[in-house]
């Protein structure tokens, strides 16, 4: 199983470290040009993106994933950490069993 990644440079340098080949990238443009040139090479079965790159690539990403084919693609936080707002545990409790725990006031 052959890995590639694409990303920005301290992300791919980190996986080059691990055996991983690469491709930096810095805006959606260099990521959309790398995309295509590993999906069309088929030289790897897992492609890993960055979140970042993930977003540059949102329809690509999407069509890939959809016609099912190889290389398949896995979305890893990038050094910055991951990009989303995290929940709170309180919003976690509530989508889980639907109890809404709030402060009262009388404490």
């Amino acid at each position: 199983m052959s890995f590639h990644i694409i990303g920005d440079e301290d992300t791919v340098v980190g996986f080059r470290f691990a055996g991983v080949t690469g491709s930096a990238v810095e805006n959606a443009d260099e990521a959309r040009e790398a995309f295509q040139r590993v999906v069309g090479e088929g030289a790897c079965s897992i492609l890993v993106l960055t979140e970042q790159v993930e977003s540059f690539l949102e329809r690509e990403a999407t069509e890939h994933r959809l016609a099912a084919s190889s290389p398949y693609l896995v979305v890893v936080k990038d050094i910055w950490g991951t990009r989303t707002q995290r929940k709170s545990l309180e919003s976690l409790v509530h989508e889980a069993v639907g109890i809404k725990i709030i402060q009262s006031d009388d404490e």
